[in-house]
């Protein structure tokens, strides 16, 4: 299965335990934030006390505990966009 048909679900339970598939790596964790590569882009988790329970790279599943405070993606590329005189000029 291609990367791009693989699901990407986050199910929440009780604001203290989560499951994530359609992970592609961890990119790092410490006790306040988790940082994941998943097949939707770049994926911050916040919160207190968290902790990576489950990884199964294979199957692309994490599984967190710990109180969860908030979740962001990464939009942005790698390439900056240009700016009004940077389209001007091409």
């Amino acid at each position: 299965m291609n990367e791009q048909a693989r699901p990407h679900d986050i199910i929440i339970r009780s604001r203290a335990h989560m499951d994530i598939n359609g992970v592609k790596s961890v990119i790092s964790f410490d006790e306040e934030c988790v940082c994941l590569d998943t097949v939707m882009g770049e994926l911050m988790i916040e919160g207190e006390e968290l902790n990576v329970s489950s990884l199964d790279t294979d199957r692309g599943t994490v599984q967190l505990s710990g109180k969860i405070n908030g979740l962001y993606y990464n939009t942005q590329t790698s390439e900056p966009k240009k700016g009004f005189f940077g389209r001007l000029l091409g």
